[in-house]
């Protein structure tokens, strides 16, 4: 979304008309980019420069009122100061001009020829007389309602022409956002009192693919997870569609507050409901081609809606974007300024595929399935997407110009693996190595399971690449289960090499039924996985299984919750290949205090049901 300086709007007037200047202007007026403020001479504060002040006034105002009464054309101050600035300005389109005829005849402006060429607020036949109190209301409202409009055609020509076109049905309020092609503002639906948005094409020349577009929109629109579409413009010169207002903020914005990357829970969540709303149009033989973070809005819940419109692709229009695009950031390269905010997403969200080879057909599925890997890296990285690193490139090397994306786990290194991995491919410039479906992402179990679980079995799989896993992991684990319960050193001392050994692929063994345990139903159905390890460990004591539990914690994660290492040495010879020189945690992301204290929950809400099925179900105490 674009910014906008404050609005201003400068009243030139006889302080002898300051009563109709009190009448007429509150100290703000509304427009589309928010309230605009009226200043007058008679804000000036005592000890201002008020020569310098009015100056300064005059030069930043979006719209002069004139009050032109006789008064007012005898100032001199006025006629020589103010007078001169403001229609310099007017003729250089800097600023707009709304005079309002007060007590005067046309014949008054004989010796002001720039005045009798412009338009006033009220005809001659209905001068505003010269006290307000002698005004009719119908014409003090029409005056008032005219200041507005050419207000609001001064700061937005796009917002001023619907608000007109469209005031008998809708309330136009303020705008919500501009894209290349179009504009969008809140409204009010007068027959159906409910607050609306509508989107306005600010290039007419594009109209026909614009409407087009809405047509396909209209399909989309009852689907889930897209905004609805309740009203277009239903004749030939007009370019405008009505649709449901969201209540909250895009998912760019939203993301400003997470630089870091999104929660991975809200991630998953979004990531699920986007996809699944693609797919559905999709399915309809409807693709959507212009998948970006501004184009997601969420509401107060965060539930993610597309806005359906401004999808459809028109290879010549797109490529003058693409020229125009391309030389915007040449531009603010050679200035040394930042390149807008809406434009770095533009630039973030090309798709290789439509700089092939001109004659290769563009399937447009596998083009919004390369922008939703894009979307996937930004949300859990909260950067910006780059895969073009020189836009000046695109038309010597065309798809040669992008480059693969930082892998997802180099900048947020606990974000599930398998989603890095659907990412990365989903992302792939070549869209024969994309996948075949999204229904793949849909059926993608680490999104589908507990958030914990996925983190748990990532932490495992870590571990488990570590040289010498077999046998320092475990000789580690046993150190410190023993440190944790005494109680078992008289059962471990007899252990040969021989029984160490099975004891090691036992405890391997345990460790995955205790995830996939979590996985399966948590202990609601039997028989599961681990009910033969509940019946063959009968004679283990039940307060064996948390030390058991906390011991594997500690194993992974390399220390207790106050940051103390936990390891110490045992008594009991635990057999191992060699010394034991790799050391707690074996988890290597663990070495980051903040993501140690993650994973550590992480692995004990993944294994704790199954810990508590088998103090149940398997501890002596339980018989």
């Amino acid at each position: 979304m674009q910014a906008h300086a404050p609005l201003e709007i400068f009243i030139s007037y006889s302080h002898h008309d300051s009563a109709w200047r009190e009448h007429l202007f509150d100290q703000y007026l509304r427009t589309t980019f928010g309230d605009c403020r009226v200043w007058t001479d008679a804000q000036i504060r005592a000890g201002e420069q008020w020569n310098d002040e009015i100056e300064s006034r005059l030069n930043s105002s979006c719209v002069a009122v004139l009050l032109v009464s006789d008064r007012f054309l005898k100032s001199k101050f006025i006629m020589e100061r103010e007078f001169p600035v403001i229609m310099a300005r007017a003729k250089n389109a800097a600023l707009r001009v709304v005079w309002i005829p007060i007590s005067i005849q046309r014949d008054a402006l004989a010796s002001r020829p720039e005045l009798a060429g412009m338009q006033a607020a009220t005809s001659f036949d209905e001068v505003l007389p010269d006290e307000p109190h002698q005004c009719p209301d119908g014409m003090l409202q029409r005056v008032r309602e005219h200041i507005r409009h050419q207000m609001l055609m001064a700061v937005d020509p796009v917002g001023a022409e619907a608000a007109s076109l469209l005031r008998h049905r809708y309330e136009l309020g303020h705008w919500l956002g501009s894209g290349t092609l179009a504009a969008v503002y809140e409204a009010r639906d007068r027959v159906l009192q409910r607050k609306v948005a509508i989107k306005v094409l600010k290039d007419k020349s594009q109209r026909d693919a614009f409407m087009a577009d809405v047509q396909d929109a209209i399909r989309m629109s009852e689907e889930p997870n897209f905004v609805n579409i309740y009203d277009v413009a239903d004749d030939d010169c007009s370019a405008y569609c009505v649709q449901r207002h969201v209540q909250g903020r895009n998912l760019q914005a939203v993301m400003a507050d997470y630089p870091g990357g999104l929660p991975l829970a809200t991630l998953r969540r979004l990531l699920l409901r986007i996809t699944g709303a693609i797919a559905s149009a999709h399915s309809l033989g409807v693709s959507y081609g212009n998948l970006k973070p501004s184009n997601i809005l969420l509401d107060e819940r965060m539930e993610p809606f597309i806005l359906p419109v401004g999808r459809r692709r028109d290879r010549a229009r797109d490529e003058r974007r693409v020229v125009e695009l391309v030389a915007q950031v040449a531009l603010a390269r050679e200035s040394g300024q930042p390149l807008a905010e809406h434009l770095q997403e533009d630039l973030a969200y090309l798709v290789p595929d439509h700089f092939g080879d001109p004659f290769e057909p563009v399937d447009p599925h596998r083009a919004d399935q390369y922008m939703l890997g894009l979307l996937i890296h930004h949300m859990a990285t909260g950067q910006c997407p780059q895969a073009l690193p020189d836009a000046s490139r695109l038309w010597a090397d065309g798809r040669s110009a992008f480059r693969p994306l930082v892998p997802i786990s180099d900048l947020r290194p606990l974000c599930p693996q398998r989603i890095v991995a659907l990412a990365a491919r989903m992302a792939d410039r070549r869209p024969s190595r994309r996948l075949d479906d999204l229904h793949e992402v849909l059926n993608e179990p680490d999104l589908l399971c507990d958030l914990n679980l996925v983190l748990a079995r990532d932490s495992y799989r870590r571990c488990a690449a570590q040289g010498g896993f077999d046998s320092h992991f475990f000789a580690w684990f046993y150190a410190e289960f023993l440190r944790l319960y005494p109680s078992a050193e008289v059962f471990f001392r007899a252990f040969t090499p021989e029984v160490w050994q099975r004891q090691h692929s036992m405890l391997k063994e345990a460790v995955l039924l205790l995830l996939a345990f979590r996985q399966q139903n948590d202990g609601h159905a039997e028989p599961n996985v681990l009910t033969r390890i509940a019946a063959s460990h009968s004679g283990i004591p039940a307060e064996a299984y948390e030390p058991f539990m906390n011991a594997l914690i500690y194993t992974v994660c390399g220390s207790d919750f106050t940051g103390r290492p936990t390891f110490v040495l045992t008594r009991v010879d635990i057999d191992c290949d060699d010394e034991p020189s790799i050391e707690p945690p074996f988890d290597p992301l663990c070495v980051d205090l903040k993501r140690r204290d993650q994973l550590a929950e992480s692995w004990r809400s993944a294994i704790e049901p199954g810990i508590r099925y088998l103090q149940r179900n398997g501890g002596s105490r339980a018989r």
